[in-house]
């Protein structure tokens, strides 16, 4: 089963792991401990996170909640090279 992105509006004081999964309901296997949970807009209290895809359907359209989005993998383009 993969892992879809999504983001979720939370007070920054519980952005935590535990506090995500208490906020929305979720087991311990249905979010990923490794991601975390990523503060990608402070001026607004956005986070994202990643869940199963069974958890992120089923949180589909809650308030506060939106994605799934886009995660691809980043790799680099080429060998690195010496400046000029």
């Amino acid at each position: 089963m993969g892992m879809l992105m999504l983001t979720v509006k939370l007070d920054p004081a519980r952005a935590t792991l535990e506090g995500v999964r208490e906020r929305l309901a979720l087991g311990e296997d249905e979010i990923d401990g490794d991601f975390g949970v990523v503060n990608i807009d402070p001026a607004q209290d956005l986070y994202a996170i990643m869940l199963d895809e069974q958890a992120a359907e089923r949180l589909s359209g809650e308030p506060d909640v939106k994605g799934p989005y886009a995660n691809p993998q980043i790799e680099p383009f080429g060998p690195p090279q010496r400046g000029p």
